[in-house]
């Protein structure tokens, strides 16, 4: 399963989840490849109704695993471990024997697959794809709807989340009590469902669901923002429903067990209990991997009070050949009586409204796309500490690295080719010699206590040969706690992360590289590196700052922000009816045709339209008020007017911005070409370099908007 981010840095004034990893950089460590992989030992049984406490005693004993914790408030799902002896598919198979047992499996992975007056607003493009400044006229959200996000955590000292994160009113913080008698102590603000190890099945969960892994956290921070960062707070940016509130449940952390970033599907199956069970109207859940789990599937169609907003995917394939889930979940068809289908998968589009090229696709089993691509959100950003730095310019290498012992040697200094600039290799001048191994080792730097995490940076190019190999190790009190074997041939940058409890009782630390030659080396073969470096990363070091991430983890809280709204202008909704507005409501775009079930991508504004039409009352017969709709008396309110929100143009072709104009209110005015094409009909290759009235001004509605057109910029940075 992979993970759904790229990321960029941004200060205002990254299952590793469904994102891709940091552009122009490759990872030694990939991300875990986890598809087919399952927690060891461990097991999820859902129990027939009416299945009492000896009945489910039996069973256990039967298929000999024991009672772990139960997942959720009731006890349909719990999560087991065999005992010694006993292997987990035999125990799964003893299980799925009983009469008193509806269905048992193995416990498997998902990964995490980012006009108000906000100063970075006019950098959240997708906002304006959507239509959400005109959905904004009528409801910015309300308090009343609450929205989980399951992902890697939040950040309550964040000035974006802090404000709307959702409060449990029923329960006392910090006694220690189960005021509400739920089943969680102190959840005041969710819960956190994996702990520090998601490996650890016995883990109890805390009330605490804050982000705080230091290199592989910020995925549910981004997706956080993305559904509702606070708006109109003169602080950075807005989500897509502002004033909702939302519950931060943590079902993905760091797992010793693959090296990665994971979501237990125990650990969904519980969120998705809690949500449900609190009061939840819309779930987003930017995680996904390709092993089917019947009882998540279970789990999802046991509420369809909730409407669950699930990623496609970032592997670039059709999901309807190879399925990817829970996108690929359809509770309608799970044989839970009186299920319906309250799941909505995503796709990712790019700012010319094009199917992204990572994003996977699915005529029947993606329902709709979202912007995914360069994508800004609040993110947790570290300020890391620099342990060693060599860019060899200085010629004082003897100095910094020695030959590791028994080794034929170690790497020396030089400038040859591929090198650019001084750099080091492991025979400079010289072929290597059959199997001889080179290896160098850093001078020893001292590590304070609190680090949580490292990374390993290096330029390098690389050519292994047949049967050669190299691989560099991170060393902490002469011991070696981490190790990259690394593959990828020629040139590139890459970075190897280092997650270790050792690291926080600090220590002394090397760098250790090593080459060896295949059996028949080539003068072709070895390693060439440069701009080497190790830092080290404390959570004390967190600032409340913004990244740009891709992927369809990205895309997904889009549509999940815009149910929120749809749900806050019409409290009294069914889920049916929100997930009807939001597919009929799409705008129809020819890049998703046959790719997604509707062929479009989402548009809030229209989809409010199709689920409250404007002028009607909004309060259903259970319903009660909403922004925007129906008082409390059942007066029905006045809607704002319609106005022209001039959308962001800068760089769309004219096409794009004619249709980014409509969404808006507003309606094409003089376009100004290049002088040397003036008598053409076309503005092939241009884009719009400027607009009047500018982005963000507001205007009565079907005001004409002057463009100046331009060519294109040949000097792009792809980020």
């Amino acid at each position: 399963m992979a993970s759904f981010s790229v990321r960029i840095a941004v200060f205002a004034a990254a299952l590793v989840p469904l994102c891709a990893a940091p552009a122009l950089a490759a990872r030694d460590r990939a991300a875990p490849q986890v598809a087919a992989s399952y927690a060891p030992g461990r097991v999820i049984v859902e129990w027939q109704p009416g299945t009492t406490r000896s009945e489910r005693l039996a069973a256990r004993d039967q298929a000999g695993a024991s009672f772990v914790r139960r997942l959720g408030p009731t006890t349909r799902f719990q999560l087991l471990h065999v005992e010694p002896g006993q292997t987990v598919s035999d125990a799964v198979r003893a299980l799925n024997d009983e009469a008193d047992v509806r269905l048992a499996g193995r416990d498997g992975y998902a990964v995490p697959l980012s006009v108000p007056n906000d100063p970075l607003f006019d950098q959240l493009w997708g906002l304006e794809a959507i239509g959400a400044p005109a959905a904004w006229d009528r409801s910015t959200g309300s308090p009343s709807t609450v929205v989980a996000d399951l992902d890697t955590g939040y950040r309550f000292d964040h000035p974006e989340l802090g404000p709307v994160a959702w409060t449990n009113g029923a329960e006392i913080p910090g006694n220690g009590v189960d005021d509400d008698g739920n089943g969680f102590v102190d959840d005041l603000h969710g819960w956190d469902f994996v702990g520090p190890d998601s490996a650890n099945a016995a883990y109890p969960g805390d009330a605490d669901p804050t982000d705080d892994d230091v290199l592989t956290g910020g995925h549910g921070v981004h997706t956080a923002g993305t559904i509702g960062a606070a708006g109109n707070n003169g602080v950075g940016i807005t989500g897509v429903a502002q004033n909702v509130r939302i519950m931060p449940l943590r079902v993905c952390g760091y797992s010793s067990d693959v090296a990665g970033v994971v979501c237990p599907d125990s650990a969904q199956i519980e969120a998705i209990e809690y949500a449900a069970a609190n009061g939840a109207r819309a779930a987003n859940m930017s995680f996904g991997g390709s092993t089917a789990d019947p009882l998540v599937l279970h789990a999802l169609a046991a509420h369809p009070g909730v409407l669950f907003v699930v990623a496609a995917g970032n592997s670039g394939h059709d999901n309807d050949t190879t399925p990817t889930y829970p996108c690929n979940d359809d509770p309608a068809t799970s044989g839970v009586p009186g299920a319906i289908d309250n799941v909505i998968c995503v796709a990712a589009t790019d700012q010319s409204d094009q199917l992204a090229s990572f994003s996977n696709r699915g005529h029947v089993s993606v329902d709709l796309g979202a912007p995914g691509v360069n994508v800004l959100s609040t993110f947790p950003l570290y300020s890391p500490d620099t342990f060693l730095s060599d860019d060899f310019e200085t010629n004082d290498f003897a100095s910094k690295w020695t030959p590791t012992v028994g080794a034929d040697g170690g790497f020396g200094r030089t400038n040859e080719s591929p090198l650019t600039s001084f750099g080091m290799s492991d025979t400079p001048g010289r072929s290597l010699l059959p199997l001889e191994t080179r290896s160098s080792t850093s001078a020893t730097v001292t590590l304070p206590p609190g680090y949580s995490g490292c990374t390993i940076t290096q330029d390098r190019t690389l050519h292994l040969g047949t049967g050669g190999s190299y691989s560099y190790s991170l060393q902490l009190d002469g011991s070696t706690i981490a190790t990259a074997n690394a593959t990828s041939p020629g040139p590139g940058s890459f970075q190897f992360d280092v997650l270790d409890t050792a690291l926080t009782s600090g220590g002394d630390l090397q760098l250790r590289l090593t080459f060896q030659a295949g059996a028949t080396p080539t003068a072709a073969d070895g390693v060439w590196l440069d701009d080497v470096g190790l830092t080290c990363t404390k959570p004390s070091t967190f600032t409340a700052g913004y990244e740009v991430l891709d992927g369809t983890s990205m895309a997904t809280p889009h549509v999940t922000g815009a149910a929120a709204l749809l749900f806050s202008l019409k409290p009294g909704a069914t889920v049916p009816e929100v997930r009807t507005a939001l597919l009929d409501g799409v705008d129809p775009l020819t890049s998703l045709t046959g790719k997604t079930v509707t062929g479009g991508r989402l548009d809030v504004a229209r989809s409010m339209a199709l689920l409250a039409p404007v002028g009607q009352p909004t309060r259903s017969q259970t319903g009660t008020g909403a922004p925007g709709g129906a008082t409390s008396s059942g007066e029905t309110r006045i809607p704002r007017p319609v106005r022209c929100v001039v959308p962001r143009l800068v760089g769309k072709r004219l096409r794009a911005a004619r249709r980014a104009l409509r969404r808006g209110h507003c309606r094409l005015g003089l376009t100004v070409r290049p002088a040397a094409q003036r008598h053409r009909l076309r503005s092939s290759g241009l884009v719009v370099k400027r607009s009047r009235p500018r982005a963000g001004k507001v205007r009565p509605s079907g005001a004409k908007v002057k463009l100046v057109l331009g060519p294109r910029a040949t000097h792009q940075h792809r980020r």
